[in-house]
């Protein structure tokens, strides 16, 4: 999902428990807080440990099933790549430039621009194509502790105050109900931007600095924020059965080991009904992976192998997981 921003904030550390939810708000860049260099920088520890506290308090409340931490800090680690260090350093002298107009500072003002529209005019000979310089990447987790039939049971009773025509009733009774990561990457558009930077600084020149904060406030509100779900009970699923299949594949299995599989199995079915319950992905896709969990289970019955019914596992949740984000649901699922 895209979106533009509606007006800069700077970067926040939000932390909310209650009895049916957890959310956890985590930067994994600081915008204008920290210099962008190859050092870790600690909101980026600080996010990293938030993250695998929450991810792991949420597995606690589900028997069996690991929180996919790993996966999630995999992921977070290939969109911190895509980062654009110069482009950083330009929304930090954009900052600088309002900070020191805000100061009656013109001139220190003009400075921060000219180095602002240097490091962009650096972005944009690197690569004349791209659309979007990503400058931050932060990531909310969003857990609530229920099982399907919970959850089937406040839809129900949602639909019911809908049908009555009490909204907000209906509202309050599924607003928790989510179970996700959602990674956001703030982008500069780099068609627009570059062009709100220079002509701040030519009104400058012309002694029009309220013309400049105006168009520099605007140029800050119109970055682009790219929004991707991830839905935790499809993740846990995913891992359990990644667990699951070295038991499943063996030839031979001890009562032991029957026994774990069968426990892994039946956990991942749990999620899968969790993740249907809660309205993450599409109808068919969610039927796609059903039935290959049934293959597997029927396998794991007859205790015998089911080596190569996990092939397409990892392709079907990557389409599921792709139909749970708005933009890239199918019309006709």
């Amino acid at each position: 999902m895209l979106m533009l921003l509606p007006s800069y904030a700077s970067p926040i550390l939000a932390v909310t428990a209650g009895p049916r939810r957890l959310t956890i708000l985590a930067l994994g860049t600081s915008l204008l807080l920290a210099g962008c260099n190859g050092d870790t920088n600690p909101s980026d520890q600080a996010a990293a440990g938030s993250t695998a506290a929450a991810a792991g308090a949420a597995s606690a409340t589900v028997q069996a099933a690991p929180a996919p931490a790993g996966d999630l800090g995999d992921q977070l680690a290939a969109k911190r790549k895509t980062l654009v260090a110069e482009a950083v350093s330009a929304l930090q002298e954009t900052q600088a430039a309002l900070d020191r107009l805000a100061a009656d500072d013109t001139r220190g003002a003009v400075e921060a621009l000219a180095r602002a529209t240097g490091k962009l005019d650096i972005v944009l000979a690197a690569d004349p194509k791209l659309a979007l310089a990503p400058v931050d990447v932060r990531v909310a987790i969003h857990d609530v502790v229920t099982t399907p039939d919970a959850v089937r049971a406040l839809r129900t009773r949602a639909e019911a105050a809908l049908d009555d025509g009490r909204l907000q009733d209906a509202r309050h009774l599924i607003a928790d109900l989510a179970s996700e990561h959602v990674i956001d990457v703030t982008s500069l558009p780099l068609a627009t931007y570059p062009a709100a930077i220079k002509q701040a600084a030519a009104l400058l020149h012309d002694d029009k600095p309220g013309e400049a904060v105006a168009v520099l406030e605007t140029a800050l509100s119109t970055l682009i924020v790219e929004e991707t779900v991830i839905p935790l009970p499809l993740a846990r699923a995913e891992a359990l059965l990644a667990r699951a299949q070295p038991l499943s594949e063996r030839p031979q299995r001890s009562a032991e080991e029957q026994a774990a599989l069968q426990g892994l199995l039946a956990d991942a079915r749990t999620q899968l009904d969790l993740a249907r319950a809660l309205g993450y992905a599409t109808k068919r896709d969610l039927d796609a992976l059903y039935d290959a969990l049934k293959a597997i289970e029927d396998k794991a019955e007859a205790k015998e192998s089911g080596k190569g019914l996990f092939d397409r596992l990892g392709e079907l949740f990557g389409t599921a997981n792709r139909s749970s984000n708005p933009d890239q649901k199918p019309k006709d699922g």
